[in-house]
């Protein structure tokens, strides 16, 4: 296709006349036939009477479907976000659960080095004591709990300067 050829236009508008629109005729056209046609007055009365009858149950029943309609579509709307509330508020628990066991294995794990660290001090001391020259302390030994070494001579390699104990949280827990 080229370009300079124009193409034809569609417009579509939509009104909502609806219900309103509806009864508006009606009430239009019952004026017009009660006014054009012969009767009496206590027949047209009678006439005009069911009419309004007939109207107002209309009127009333269109109500009662609108009523319905919005009380459908506020219990699906609900049902919704409470749907999207239970599964959000599972995803939170199970993150927070994830973290609570990280935090736990964190202070497993801290505690397990902590005793380690606590027997390869204890072994370094007692080989220096021993007089083995603290092999285990240059194989590996490190820091841990106890009280001040100044007393002790330093081992070959390795200088104790001072030894301190820390404690965290879960201690204070026990």
């Amino acid at each position: 296709m080229r370009d300079d050829e124009e193409l034809p236009q569609i417009v579509i508008e939509s009104r909502g006349g609806g219900a309103g629109a509806f009864l508006l005729g009606a009430l239009v056209g019952a004026g017009v036939a009660l006014l054009l046609a012969p009767r009496a007055g206590a027949e047209t009365q009678r006439e005009l009477r069911a009419a309004a009858r007939r109207l107002r149950d209309a009127a009333g029943e269109g109500v009662g479907d609108a009523r319905e309609a919005a009380t459908d579509l506020f219990g699906r709307a609900r049902e919704r976000v409470e749907d999207s509330v239970a599964l959000v508020r599972g995803r939170v628990e199970e993150k927070v659960d994830r973290a609570r066991h990280a935090v736990e294995a964190g202070r497993h794990a801290a505690r397990e080095a902590r005793t380690e660290l606590q027997r390869r001090v204890e072994e370094a001391k007692a080989a220096y004591r021993s007089g083995n020259g603290g092999s285990s302390a240059a194989a590996g030994g490190s820091l841990g709990s106890g009280g001040r070494t100044e007393a002790e001579p330093s081992l070959p390699g390795v200088v104790i300067t001072e030894v301190v104990r820390e404690t965290d949280a879960g201690d204070l827990a026990r």
